[in-house]
């Protein structure tokens, strides 16, 4: 068995350098030198002896809800959806007796060894790729829940029909005569919401036998985001007369942006938004959107999660299906001069 004498060897530093590293109490620790730890620990495959493990039995009530840093520029949990969610989830945290704990996470075996220090119940996990969920399985025997979460593992998630979202979207504004139609949202490189929501996107353009080439618009999930989008959706190059976007925060943010243009919305150009938050019916137009149902979702997860700790371990899926709302935000397609 690997021990924190042999990482302490390989890397050149004390036994007390590495404890602290793989405890979390690095503060004093230099980057370099954690780094180099993190990497010799997953490379020999550390593993806590059982005896250390044996400190740790003992319930602490407390669950921890981790989130991963979005791309720079994005909103993180300011963004309404994930403050919704946070939200109902401290609700049902709370009525099942525990407390919440939250962490911003940038590093999926890091992310394990601080879960292991805290000595937390289980967690709940929002923004997870797919490369990272193998990562944190290997390293963390806890009790988890992935929300929003893809990949081929085999884990506890919940998480909307993204795919049927897009869908559902672009098939709206196909059947209002649209045929240039952007897809908008965040850059994304590997499984997830975004991925999905696009395949959806252009499985509803192929049924249509219409040209997918060039229709997807990268944003941030930002005002900032939304004005450098307006410009690529009303450009020359694009021509495009609708978009189907992945969050309603964009998707409000591209109205304003379009109305700094004179462009009008949807007599100029139509917007399908995703989420349905609340503001989504206040703006003026309202945003037709699609809806996933966050208080159900964090219920959800919250139960998915009070199930294992009760000791049915077995992974369960669960996919909520998503809901087209009609408002006001698309209308019949206009070539801009």
């Amino acid at each position: 068995m690997v021990t924190i004498a042999d990482i302490a060897r390989v890397c050149g530093v004390s036994k007390m350098t590495v404890s602290n590293v793989l405890n979390g109490h690095d503060d004093r620790v230099s980057a370099t030198t954690k780094a180099r730890v993190l990497s010799a620990a997953d490379e020999l495959n550390y593993q806590r002896s059982a005896a250390a493990r044996s400190l740790s039995v003992a319930r602490s009530e407390i669950i921890s809800l981790v989130y991963y840093a979005a791309a720079e520029g994005d909103l993180g949990l300011s963004n309404p959806h994930d403050a919704m969610l946070l939200g109902e989830i401290e609700r049902h945290i709370s009525a099942a007796g525990k407390h919440l704990m939250i962490h911003a996470a940038t590093d999926a075996s890091d992310t394990a060894r601080r879960l292991r220090s805290w000595n937390v119940d289980g967690a709940l996990f929002l923004g997870v790729l797919a490369d990272e969920v193998e990562q944190l399985r290997r390293h963390q025997d806890i009790p988890m829940v992935f929300i929003d979460a893809y990949g081929e593992a085999e884990i506890s998630t919940v998480g909307p029909d993204d795919e049927q979202g897009g869908y559902e979207a672009t098939r709206h504004l196909l059947a209002a005569g649209h045929r240039s139609i952007a897809f908008v949202g965040p850059g994304a490189s590997s499984a997830g919401v975004i991925n999905a929501r696009h395949s959806g996107f252009t499985r509803a353009l192929a049924e249509a036998d219409v040209s997918d080439e060039g229709t997807r618009v990268i944003a941030n999930l930002t005002f900032a985001g939304a004005e450098s989008a307006a410009d690529d959706l009303l450009s020359p190059r694009g021509r495009f007369t609708a978009a189907v976007v992945t969050a309603d925060i964009l998707a409000i943010g591209l109205i304003k942006a379009f109305a700094r243009r004179s462009i009008r919305v949807p007599d100029d150009f139509s917007l399908v938004g995703f989420d349905d938050l609340p503001i989504a019916e206040m703006m003026i137009p309202s945003l037709t959107t699609v809806r996933q149902d966050i208080a159900e979702k964090a219920r959800v997860a919250v139960e998915l999660l009070m199930e294992q700790l009760d000791g049915q371990r077995e992974p369960r899926r669960i996919t909520l299906q998503p809901l087209l709302v009609e408002r006001e935000s698309v209308g019949e397609p206009v070539r801009l001069p």
